[in-house]
């Protein structure tokens, strides 16, 4: 049995309530126990006037798919992409978020055709578990489901296509953008009903969000709104934000406090207001807490790969006259993929708004159980970051230096020159690691140090009793830069600058908790409409995967 016990730390345990005390935390057999078994073969590690934290969790990331390497091979020819990502290889991914002490990622945007090469990914990237979220928004299968009130035929199917891909959950993205094939058309105007098929797109958000519900999965729809990063985002989210809001749902998992309570989850929240006014996002989530959102920190990178199914994003790019060149994929009925390149420029004004958004959001909104720290790794930030990205949280002496060197007009008209509130540690690593893991539904073995979760924490060289956080930038920055300990199910994968990526970490995945009598003959209808309408079977979307890399999450 292998025993491993932190003595003496200064633990910070949002979910548990626990702020800044003395306490040892025991692990034995990967979880965290109360007393162990025995008290033999037990490995010590002494804390003391050290800070004891859980794991981080990045709840969006774009790490495992089949445009991933197509930026390998874009990035092959920009020293700088090879210099700074080095090639994004896995072992790479792996080491440089293992270096900021995370555990656990989510891979947030795969076609379900494109599931088993994502699938093949994690189980090559070392360490880290995973999950990812299967984009349905383009499935035509489900044409009829997002047209009539059928919940349950929905619900069943969806089901079984998590069941079979080994998906977590679900991403909603551009729906029904797939009719841009047949007209060259794209539609911005959400109730749109286009002119293929009989439903609009914000028909898409408010089923889905409904057959989530339905299912019971462990973390709620994950959506990304049209027109990110551009003007008329900001009046897509509002309508869709108010139409979710209207049906008055309640999270299947509302009645656990340790997991998610939330039936709405909006991706990179930042992108969305490009004129830099929040404030009406600020108020909406400030009165409805059934609805979160990750952040979307910029970090003004050198260079930064570009992962998307976010065509109008793409025509923004190529209207500016981008200088790198774009590889363009279509997935039948699904979507289309885009892999390139791009600069965030601290002189241009539109990339400092992109920036402060998520700062504003951060500072503004009440509950910090609303918000997760996420930096939409690689398309926004390098998760090297990170440590920076903390500093302008806790510090507004950080912020205001970071200041000096933007966009001049944008400091002149950006009112966080003028907001001096500063985060707490505490606040921070509800942020970085409970919020995320309570968004996901995975509270019960993430992002905590309770019993029976999993033993997963980092140890920082620093006393955070002896220091204050809005003034010692420095001590804070480098005690995450330079994580002494960070510990995987009781095994230690980091201690100073080495790191051990010879251990495995597991997917986890969900199929919900949804049984329909007709099981059967729904499948077989929709396996009728793969056989008819699709160039695959929908059986060959089957994963193969071995039952040890996988952890089921329901």
């Amino acid at each position: 049995m292998s025993k491993l016990i932190v003595k003496n730390g200064i633990v910070f345990d949002p979910i548990n309530k626990i702020e800044g005390e003395i306490k040892d935390i025991l692990i034995e057999n990967g979880k965290i126990v109360e007393r162990f078994s025995n008290q033999s073969d037990i490995k010590e590690i002494n804390a003391k006037n050290k800070t004891v934290i859980p794991s981080a969790i990045d709840i969006h990331s774009h790490i495992a798919s089949q445009q991933t390497n197509w930026l390998r091979l874009l990035g092959s020819k920009h020293k700088s992409f090879q210099e700074y990502w080095n090639n994004l290889s896995l072992e790479y991914i792996a080491k440089a978020y293992i270096s900021n002490g995370y555990t656990f990622i989510l891979e947030a945007n795969v076609y379900p055709s494109l599931s088993k090469q994502t699938m093949f990914n994690f189980t090559q990237l070392p360490v880290l578990d995973k999950a990812m979220l299967l984009n349905v928004s383009n499935i035509w299968a489900l044409e009829l489901e997002y047209q009539r009130e059928m919940v349950n035929e929905a619900s069943t199917f969806l089901s079984d296509l998590l069941l079979k891909t080994k998906g977590f959950g679900f991403k909603v993205y551009n729906p029904f953008e797939a009719e841009n094939w047949n007209f060259q058309k794209l539609r911005n105007d959400l109730t749109n009903k286009g002119r293929l098929f009989n439903f609009s797109p914000i028909d898409v958000y408010e089923k889905m969000t409904k057959y989530n519900e339905a299912l019971g999965l462990p973390h709620s729809v994950h959506v990304h709104v049209e027109g990110y990063e551009q003007s008329y985002a900001e009046e897509n989210l509002k309508l869709i934000l108010h139409k979710i809001k209207s049906l008055n749902l309640i999270s299947s998992k509302s009645n656990l406090n340790i997991n998610r309570s939330q039936i709405f989850h909006l991706a990179h929240a930042s992108s969305y207001n490009i004129d830099g006014d929040n404030s009406g996002l600020i108020k909406f989530y400030n009165d409805n807490q059934e609805f979160d959102l990750d952040l979307g920190f910029m970090g003004f990178d050198p260079i930064n790969p570009l992962i998307t199914s976010d065509r109008r994003l793409i025509n923004s790019l190529i209207a500016a006259e981008s200088p790198f060149k774009v590889i363009t994929t279509a997935v039948e009925s699904e979507g289309d993929t885009f892999s390139t390149l791009r600069i965030f420029n601290k002189q241009n004004e539109t990339d400092c708004i992109l920036w402060a958004n998520s700062l504003d959001l951060a500072l503004n909104i009440k509950n910090m159980w609303q918000m997760q720290l996420s930096i939409n790794f690689p398309n926004y930030s390098h998760i090297n970051k990170i440590p920076e990205i903390a500093t302008l949280l806790l510090s507004s002496n950080a912020r205001k230096k970071f200041l000096e060197n933007l966009n001049k007009e944008f400091v002149r008209n950006n009112k966080l020159i003028n907001n001096n509130k500063e985060l707490t540690f505490y606040d921070f690593i509800i942020l970085t690691r409970s919020s995320p893991a309570k968004s996901l539904g995975i509270g019960t073995v993430k992002g905590n140090l309770g019993k029976n979760a999993d033993g997963d924490l980092n140890i920082l060289n620093i006393n955070i009793d002896e220091i204050d956080t809005s003034k010692d930038i420095e001590k804070i920055k480098n005690s995450l830069k330079s994580i002494e300990y960070v510990i995987k199910e009781g095994k230690i994968i980091k201690k100073d600058d080495s790191i051990d990526i010879t251990p495995n970490g597991k997917i986890f995945w969900s199929s919900g908790t949804f049984e329909y009598e007709d099981k059967k003959l729904i499948m077989n209808r929709k396996k009728d409409f793969y056989q008819k309408y699709y160039s695959i079977f929908y059986d060959s979307l089957n994963t193969s995967i071995g039952n040890e890399f996988l952890r089921e999450f329901n």
